[in-house]
């Protein structure tokens, strides 16, 4: 048996000491390392390797045991970029760059200002035809001097006389005006008492009192006249053709017209009232029969304006005027258009448009009978539909896509009012009844005692209870 050999070499060295094969060992730390890296290279020498790659496992194993790795640290102040810093001296460079370049601009010599052109050159003889010289001044005789004084002689000095104002627009309404109509004096002389009384399509309206000649008062717009506003030209001069040519009870006639400075002025038979003025000064609608009454009316001025080709597609309480004795008359042509041409455009007053009309596809004057269901709704309920919205793209949605039609909200209709009402709002356009048809039913209605009709006088009486005062 062997003897274990303690010494203090053995104990501190960190090599092994080796005996024979009965003595036994110590092994320490470093010698199991050293095992461990005996066996590591005996593997690798059963595997055959290339020259370069062994010679770089062996250098890399025998230096990984002897380098120390520092321990991970953030990164210090001084190892972040100075973003900041940079881009302010990137800046401070390149405007020393440019002051320099500007000093060097400035030391260099002005450059010298550009040429005359140069004059056309003209051969040197007889003068062009196209520059002909003025005639020599003859000498007065000697008895011709004696017979009259020396004068200067007079140079007129007048300018040629500018066109008028809107010399083009003026030539318009002459041609769509009869002869008769055309206005021959100066309104602001010939008419007193201007007062605003509403407005239209086109202008202010106002009444006035012509000094001599013909009694009462006339209603007079005045439209204001730019040159650039061909649209608005277009909409004047359609009003001014359909007032010409049309002679309607039910339909508002025009006296006079005529430009004057910067406005046109158009003189037209004068109303008590609109409509709209009397819900607006009442506290309640009017009642069925009054509604129907007034309907009717505009239903015999809507077919007369159908048959001389032309739609209104502005029917509304504000466009239909009550005269002292009852009349009715629809107003306010601005919007109308004739028949003959395709009507898409999205043209009225959105609460009492069309769906046709709203999605800008191709209708007809039955346009009317709807804007004058929403208008006989206004009159008993002294609102219109959908009064509370103001946003015109929601009012467009519910007209289009609602679930039901427009309908009385604070009045109590008949059976038969009810049944006239949703007929002529009938959404498909095609389907929808003409004003013939709406007037025959009316008539109907009225024959088996179904529907109630106010007679003249009941307006009369109504329009001067609320209004004693006017024309």
């Amino acid at each position: 048996m062997g003897r274990l050999v303690k010494s203090p070499s053995l104990l501190t060295s960190d090599t092994p000491t080796t005996s024979s094969s009965s003595t036994l060992s110590v092994s320490t730390p470093g010698s199991l390392n050293q095992k461990s890296e005996n066996t590591t290279k005996e593997r690798a020498r059963t595997q055959p390797q290339p020259p370069s790659l062994r010679q770089d496992t062996t250098r890399k194993h025998a230096t990984s045991f002897n380098e120390k790795k520092a321990p991970w640290r953030a990164p210090g102040k001084w190892q972040m970029p100075d973003i900041i810093a940079e881009e302010w001296k990137r800046k401070q460079e390149l405007e020393l760059q440019n002051a320099k370049h500007k000093v060097k601009q400035r030391a260099l010599p002005p450059s010298p200002p550009p040429s005359p052109p140069r004059r056309p050159w003209i051969p040197v003889g007889k003068t062009p035809d196209i520059l002909p010289l003025p005639p020599r001044p003859s000498r007065p005789s000697v008895a011709a001097q004696t017979a009259a004084p020396a004068t200067t002689p007079s140079i007129s000095r007048k300018k040629p006389s500018p066109p008028p104002a809107h010399a083009e627009f003026d030539a318009k309404v002459r041609k769509v005006l009869p002869t008769a109509k055309i206005m021959s004096e100066n309104p602001q002389t010939t008419y007193i008492g201007l007062c605003k009384i509403g407005s239209g399509a086109n202008g202010a309206v106002v009444s006035a009192k012509k000094r001599s000649g013909t009694k009462g008062q006339v209603a007079i717009k005045r439209c204001l006249i730019e040159d650039h506003d061909v649209r608005h030209h277009a909409y004047v001069l359609r009003e001014l053709r359909i007032m010409g040519r049309i002679a309607h009870p039910n339909l508002v006639a025009i006296k006079e017209a005529g430009l004057w400075g910067d406005y046109l002025w158009m003189a037209m038979e004068l109303m008590t009232c609109s409509v709209f003025n009397l819900l607006y000064n009442t506290s309640s609608g009017l009642s069925e029969g009054m509604a129907v009454r007034v309907a009717m009316e505009v239903l015999q001025g809507l077919i007369f304006l159908h048959s001389r080709g032309y739609m209104h597609r502005d029917v509304k309480c504000e466009n239909i005027l009550l005269g002292r004795d009852g009349q009715v008359k629809l107003a306010d042509f601005g919007l109308a258009t004739p028949l003959n041409r395709e009507n898409k455009d999205r043209l009225g007053t959105a609460k009492w448009m069309a769906p046709e009309v709203i999605s800008e596809q191709r209708y007809t004057e039955n346009v009317d009978v709807w804007s004058l269901a929403i208008t006989m709704i206004e009159m008993m309920d002294r609102v219109p539909p959908l009064y509370h919205l103001d946003d015109t793209e929601m009012i467009f949605e519910l007209i289009l896509y609602g679930e039901r039609p427009p309908t009385f909200t604070f009045t109590k209709p008949s059976a038969a009012m009810t049944h006239l009402t949703e007929w002529m709002l009938t959404r498909d356009g095609s389907q929808r009844p003409q004003p013939v048809d709406v007037l025959k039913r009316i008539e109907q209605f009225i024959q088996y005692n179904v529907l109630k009709c106010a007679a003249q006088s009941e307006v009369a009486s109504l329009v001067r209870d609320v209004f004693p005062d006017a024309a």
